[in-house]
């Protein structure tokens, strides 16, 4: 009788990378004869254990960091750049050794697929014995071999070209370090919290002014490292969306693609909607993405019958700690330690050459007025101010000793200051300004101006800038920082709002500055102050 051999497989040519063959008798036992076989089989199942492993190892240092750092702020406290350093060369530690173990699978692995695909194509070449004439006929079933890492499996890894392969398992690394630069960017987070805290609190200047450094080193710190989570992850997202859509459409899954772009789009949107509420767009694009992205893996592994890769994204799933990313904005507004003091008389005089008049402290930022009682070519003596306090001494540069009362806040104080010395008997005080530094002689000005004020009035105009966006972009982000450090941003219905400014120049400045960095509306926004 003519025996006739059926073999049910997809051979293409030398497509066939990775096969066993079930038949009569066990493929398996046959090739586990071989050493070589034998040998790489159990060091790829070592291997496996291994990354199990250093896998738990790195999910338990992760937690017990996040869990670390949140105690100590509960406390006000943070965590030391050393433990932080220790923590961050730990997690990297660990992402190599997971890379290096994926690195030695891919060989065996790959020497494996070799010793299966020989036996294959030996045994299709084996003479028709008596051993099949006992049965009419024999079916061969080519099995593709099932791994639990997603990209390993074949219907990937030999479809797609090798160069969009290795751009794949550069994104699968990517994807697998994601948690811990979360957790670094938590950690940046509560040190922000606990410095900008400190900085709110404190009543010593100097320490203010290390405090306010520090937190501009961490925001841009965090700015960087949000830049380093947005890339990473737009990589991982598209560039893994890519390689499975791919395959999808090589094998006529047109229905999971349609579904998949539909989700990925929805998820889009929700990200947009979400856009300019929180400290980083960053993470709210990484935890709205993340759950997408694993849904359609675990769909992509079941329509493509990866079943222990689908078990395995379904553990993920229910193993992946929750993405805290609804972290508030901290704008940091600079504060004015200035000194502002009324004038008073008293009986005697409060200096004396025990007590010295101080010297004048011109402030960097902010605004203050004082009143001029007078300039001298020499020192006077304490008995020519009557008394007054709080007094203080300037030595101009042409080289006259200038002698100044008080310190206030609003032109309107100093007005009233100015009236009470007169009637103390100071014949000519004027009312002098600094504003961030500078001193205008105000009373001088309006002399000269036939009695126009130059004053920046306590009610009139007050300016905003308004950037009609979804979303505002860090290039933005840093140049307001850098240009209206005091300033706050806040989130309109139809964009973001910035100020308010007391000063036209100095807004124009920068709405110019942020309409040529961007495509969006740049509107400058009068507002008038009641009376």
């Amino acid at each position: 009788m003519k025996k006739t051999l059926y073999i049910t497989a997809l051979l293409v040519a030398s497509a066939l990378s990775a096969v066993a063959i079930t038949s009569t008798f066990d493929p398996i036992d046959e090739l586990n004869d071989n050493p070589e076989y034998a040998e790489l089989k159990e060091r790829d199942r070592e291997l496996v254990r291994q990354e199990d492993s250093v896998s738990m190892v790195m999910a338990e240092t992760r937690a017990q960091f996040r869990a670390y750092a949140d105690s100590l702020a509960n406390e006000g406290l943070r965590p030391s750049p050393e433990e932080y350093n220790a923590f961050s060369d730990r997690i990297l530690d660990l992402e190599q050794q997971i890379f290096d173990i994926r690195t030695m699978r891919g060989d065996i692995i790959s020497r494996i697929n070799d010793l299966e695909q020989e036996w294959v194509l030996v045994l299709m070449n084996v003479p028709i014995t008596d051993e099949f004439a006992m049965v009419d006929s024999v079916e061969f079933v080519v099995e593709i071999p099932l791994y639990r890492n997603l990209i390993d499996n074949h219907c990937i890894k030999d479809l797609i070209v090798s160069e969009d392969y290795a751009e794949l398992c550069d994104a699968q690394t990517e994807d697998a370090a994601m948690d811990s630069l979360l957790v670094e960017y938590h950690a940046l987070y509560n040190n922000m919290n606990s410095v900008a805290e400190n900085y709110r609190t404190t009543d010593n200047e100097a320490e203010a002014e290390e405090l306010f450094a520090e937190f501009a080193e961490l925001k841009a710190n965090a700015a960087v490292l949000a830049a380093d989570i947005e890339d990473r992850w737009n990589h991982v997202l598209d560039t893994k969306y890519y390689a499975y859509g791919y395959v999808l459409e090589h094998n006529n899954h047109f229905d999971l693609l349609d579904s998949s772009s539909m989700e990925f789009a929805e998820m889009r949107r929700e990200c947009s909607r979400e856009a300019g509420y929180y400290a980083a767009d960053a993470l709210m694009h990484y935890a709205l993405g993340r759950p997408t992205l694993r849904s359609f893996e675990l769909d992509f592994a079941r329509t493509m019958g990866l079943e222990e890769a689908a078990d395995s994204i379904a553990t993920l799933q229910r193993e992946a700690p929750e993405v805290d990313y609804r972290l508030e904005p901290i704008n940091l507004e600079r504060r004015l330690f200035i000194d502002y003091q009324p004038v008073s008389i008293g009986r005697t005089n409060f200096y004396k050459d025990t007590n010295p008049i101080p010297d004048l402290k011109v402030y960097e930022r902010g605004t203050i007025y004082r009143i001029l009682l007078g300039k001298f070519r020499n020192k006077q003596p304490m008995t020519l101010f009557k008394g007054a306090q709080p007094l203080y001494i300037e030595r101009t540069e042409d080289g006259y000793y200038a002698y100044y009362a008080g310190g206030f806040a609003t032109r309107h104080e100093a007005d009233e200051a100015q009236l009470f010395l007169k009637e103390k008997g100071f014949k000519s005080p004027e009312i002098c300004r600094w504003q961030n530094g500078i001193m205008v002689n105000i009373s001088v000005v309006e002399r000269e101006n036939g009695g126009a004020g130059v004053d920046i009035p306590v009610s009139g105009k007050r300016y905003m800038i308004k950037v009609v966006a979804d979303s505002l972009s860090d290039d933005l982000r840093t140049i307001i920082d850098a240009e209206a450090t005091r300033q706050s941003i806040s989130k309109e219905a139809n964009g973001f709002v910035v100020g308010t400014f007391d000063n036209r120049d100095e807004v124009e400045l920068l709405r110019t500055r942020l309409a040529e960095n961007t495509s969006a509306d740049v509107e400058l926004i009068e507002v008038e102050l009641n009376e």
